[in-house]
């Protein structure tokens, strides 16, 4: 049977999709064991092979973004420990963390800027490279990573090359998060090698120049968060499990490391895991663990995230997204309180608190089939919901003032415009606390004086705030314009001038908008208060 020239290619197309795929899933494999540097230098080659690159660079920032060091240089086989600090001010820093793609810097840029870059990505250009392909990743969903590949030869950042970069990113996240871990965790280790097998893991002392870290502040004076607050108090000492739920970008993690911070696990490890950043294949392996020889790939046994945790926290980050059949597996582990890695045969005894996040409905879900029911009533012992934060706009001043101190870096902390504060405190924020930060940090970077008194925000029109917006049914322009001004009107509490005015929301001047109101046939019986 001949093929048509249109099946003939669509078939390539498959055929070379169905290559990449295995490329990808055999070096995620090799990564995925991955919990020391020297496990790290020996798949090297296999990164190579699989994005081309002459030299493989991976720099690290702390939590509080003030500085950036090199963690990783292929070729030199250099300690994960940091080298000479960065400025996260820096253009190089700042082009990577602002872009949402890998972005290219070409060996002239480099060179004519030289003090904006890493001298390590300067070195390899000196030493041939032609250009740099960067991108920004998140470790831990905490600490700022950013992975430079450099290249002899490169024209443009070609699909292929952006698919592979990016397919990689969450299961390089995790392996350097592992070696971070096992890094700062080595003196407990230590200590837990000379205690006996039978003494609780809760009893075990830390070394005693071990510091905990305080985990983020919840920000907000609301009822709500006053109520939030309270809620993680009484539940943080107990061995209950604790689901919560709410829209991506609410701090759902945050309140998780609060719970474990409070508790008396406080010493132990909080290990995080987000469900949905792992392959599917993977993910067993990643909370279990896995033998020598389990499957192909185990080059050495694996200690899984259960047994990282032991006699401390599993946070379970989007558990709606852990595959139906890994769910009876995780289930069973709760019940039974052990494991057995893949490919073992052996039952571990394990003692771990669950703590449980998702921004799905899993109720919902358990409906539709997607999740096991008697999974979520035994994760589900404690909800907690998290508001959005149209639902707090009373926090958002508190929140603006956070981040810009946060940001500030070694500069004073700059002060936002009574005007642009109060458009933040009217937007309904679809992306929550995440989209606060981000848009505070950039308008921080484009401000010159001490006092922002621009930001850009979304098109606020697109979005529904706290009060219902106008149904899109057919309808006239006026009629359309009627309501959506007594909309507007009503989110204003009838306010017409001034900078919390409806006019300021509607972009025109008051006297337009009285002219239209008049027009239009719209009176205070309309808004309910005066204009």
């Amino acid at each position: 049977m001949t093929l048509g020239p249109d099946t003939q290619a669509l078939y390539e197309r498959l055929r070379q999709r169905e290559t990449e795929q295995l490329a990808q899933i055999a070096v995620c494999q090799k990564l995925a064991p991955i919990n020391s540097q020297t496990a790290f230098d020996s798949i090297q080659d296999d990164l190579k092979n699989f994005l081309g690159q002459e030299t493989l660079l991976l720099f690290t920032a702390a939590p509080q973004e003030i500085t950036y060091n090199l963690s990783f240089q292929s070729k030199k086989n250099t300690p994960l420990t940091g080298q000479r600090d960065y400025s996260c001010k820096e253009v190089f820093f700042q082009d990577c963390v602002n872009s949402a793609e890998p972005i290219q810097h070409d060996a002239d840029q480099i060179l004519k800027l030289v003090r904006s870059f890493p001298t390590e990505l300067a070195a390899c250009i000196r030493a041939g490279s032609k250009a740099s392909v960067s991108i920004a990743f998140r470790l831990d969903n905490q600490y700022w990573a950013i992975l430079c590949l450099t290249y002899k030869k490169l024209g443009s950042i070609d699909s292929r090359l952006q698919q592979r970069i990016r397919s990689l990113l969450p299961q390089l996240s995790i392996s350097i998060g592992n070696i971070l871990i096992n890094e700062q965790s080595a003196p407990l280790v230590a200590a837990q090698s000379h205690a006996t097998s039978f003494i609780s893991p809760l009893s075990l002392t830390p070394p005693t120049n071990t510091q905990i870290t305080p985990p983020p502040q919840i920000i907000g004076q609301s009822g709500i968060i006053t109520t939030l607050k309270s809620q993680l108090t009484l539940v943080a000492n107990s061995a209950i499990s604790v689901l919560i739920q709410g829209e991506s970008g609410t701090g759902k993690e945050i309140v998780a490391q609060n719970i474990h911070h409070l508790s008396a696990r406080s010493q132990r490890p909080l290990i995080k895991v987000n469900c949905a950043a792992i392959a599917p294949t993977l993910i067993e392996s990643e909370l279990f663990g896995h033998e020598k020889g389990s499957f192909s790939g185990a080059i050495k046994r694996k200690i899984g995230k259960f047994e990282q945790a032991d006699g401390g926290t599993l946070f379970l980050d989007e558990i709606g997204d852990l595959p139906f059949i890994l769910q009876a597996k995780l289930l069973r582990v709760l019940q039974e309180k052990e494991i057995e890695r893949v490919g073992g045969n052996k039952a571990i005894p394990i003692d771990v608190r669950i703590i449980c996040a998702t921004h799905k409905d899993l109720e919902n879900e358990v409906r539709i089939g997607n999740f096991r029911s008697d999974l979520y009533f035994r994760i589900n012992a404690f909800p907690l919901s998290l508001p959005a934060l149209r639902e707090r706009q009373d926090d958002i001043p508190l929140l603006v003032q956070h981040f810009l101190e946060k940001h500030a870096g070694q500069h004073p902390p700059k002060q936002m415009g009574k005007k642009m504060l109060e458009r933040l405190r009217l937007y309904p924020w679809p992306g929550n606390i995440r989209e606060l930060e981000h848009v505070v940090t950039r308008s921080i970077l484009l401000s010159d004086g001490p006092t922002i008194k621009r930001i850009t925000l979304p098109n606020e029109t697109d979005f529904v705030a706290t009060n219902k917006a106008p149904d899109f049914t057919l309808q006239t322009l006026a009629e359309f314009e009627k309501k959506y001004i007594i909309w507007v009107l009503r989110s204003c509490n009838g306010r017409i001038s001034g900078p919390t005015g409806a006019a300021t929301i509607l972009g025109i001047p008051a006297t337009t908008l009285q002219s239209k109101m008049k027009k239009l046939g719209i009176n205070k019986k309309f808004v309910g208060s005066k204009g």
